[in-house]
């Protein structure tokens, strides 16, 4: 009971430790705490002594070829006891290099793993006759505190071995009739016996922060159970009442189970899908403005220079459809002036095409007193408002 407090202890402390050593640890899938549940079954090799421990016959002494016969022999039995183990594990897993980890697990698990035998055996001289020898052992629980050292053979699968210490608590019986007078003695024990597990296994990462193991465990739990029973009341002729015999319990077992594993490891988030950069704006239009004399639609040396300015951004540039648009001022009437804002226009495209820029190119428009580049009243004369622009989207 003892062993079994500190082996609960061990644990709770081992799960603290390694819930704040997690959130240190770099990435890795099989890294971190993690604690699950197992079920499976065990299979217990037993061998039970039963052995006097004096002389049982009073009279023609206890050696097996005296008068005594087989009173002083002993009795031996093996026998196999199977049952289901289930229970549960915590533990934690360091990774030492991109495949490699080293962990410390613990587990602890019931177990019905039990069985009995009886077996006749033939007695000579004062006990002559037969002597019944029946022997039990079962298994109440199986617990281990074990290294590990796991190969990740793929992101998902994880090869492991795995050794260190086991407790258990066993249980047996032992008794033996002398068919002479029918007197039966016998002795019981159950006690937490010690030893050794070693094993390996496979484990399967089905989800981000869960996974499958199957696992094979070989344990030794030595021998255990010496108990001495003596005969305080021998009914049966010749038995010796001062005698007693002691049983043993001696066992090894093979335990198979298969389990499910929560990993508190957090998986780090993908990394953000890359933003697609926005698209750049569209440049600002290009725009060219050839300026008119008062009432005049004849092109000025100045306003050549602009033409050529603008045919040579159209020649340098894809092609695009230029917008040639006159205006004029307010200075006139609004007929007069739309027909002026359309021969400025007109003669500037025919500037444009001379240098090269192809009519198809182009809409020419005017749009006469509106859409002043200057706001003034009805009648005034403003240099800026007589003007052809030429646009390239």
């Amino acid at each position: 009971m003892r062993l079994r407090i500190i082996a609960w202890i061990a644990a709770l402390l081992l799960a603290s430790i390694a819930s704040a050593e997690a959130q240190m640890m770099p990435g890795g899938a099989w890294q971190g705490f993690y604690a699950g549940a197992n079920v499976g079954a065990a299979w217990l090799d037993a061998h039970g002594t039963l052995s006097p421990t004096g002389c049982f016959a009073t009279v023609g002494g206890c050696g097996p070829t005296a008068g005594g016969g087989g009173a002083s022999r002993s009795f031996s039995r093996s026998f196999n006891a199977s049952g289901v183990i289930g229970g549960g594990q915590a533990g934690f897993n360091w990774l030492v290099a991109p495949q490699w980890l080293v962990g410390l697990e613990a587990d602890i698990a019931g177990t019905s793993a039990g069985n009995s035998t009886n077996n006749v055996y033939s007695l000579s001289g004062p006990l002559s006759g037969s002597a019944t020898v029946h022997s039990s052992a079962s298994q109440d629980f199986l617990g281990t505190v074990r290294g590990r050292v796991g190969f990740v053979a793929t992101p998902t699968l994880l090869l492991f071995g795995t050794g260190g210490f086991a407790y258990g608590q066993q249980s047996g019986s032992a008794s033996i009739t002398f068919s002479r007078a029918g007197d039966t003695y016998s002795k019981s024990f159950s006690n937490l016996r010690t030893g050794y597990a070693a094993g390996g296994g496979a484990e399967w990462l089905f989800a981000p922060q869960w996974s499958l193991k199957a696992e094979y465990l070989y344990v030794d739990l030595g021998a255990g159970g010496n108990q001495t029973v003596n005969i305080t009341n021998a009914a049966a002729t010749g038995v010796n009442p001062n005698a007693g015999f002691h049983s043993s319990l001696s066992s090894h077992e093979n335990v198979f189970r298969v389990g499910v594993n929560y990993h508190f490891w957090v998986p780090p988030p993908p990394p953000p899908a890359p933003v697609a950069a926005p698209a750049p704006p569209p440049p600002a239009p290009k725009v060219f403005i050839v300026f008119f004399d008062w009432d005049k639609d004849v092109i000025t040396p100045e306003g050549h220079q602009i033409i050529q300015q603008a045919a040579d951004a159209y020649k340098s540039g894809a092609p695009v459809q230029l917008q040639v648009t006159g205006y004029t001022d307010r200075s006139g009437s609004p007929a007069y002036n739309q027909r002026l804002s359309e021969r400025r226009a007109n003669n500037v495209a025919k500037a444009m095409m001379a240098l090269g820029v192809p009519q198809n190119q182009m809409v020419v428009s005017g749009r006469g007193e509106n859409d002043n580049r200057v706001p003034t009243a009805n009648g005034v004369r403003e240099p800026q408002n007589r003007r052809v622009e030429i646009v390239s989207p």
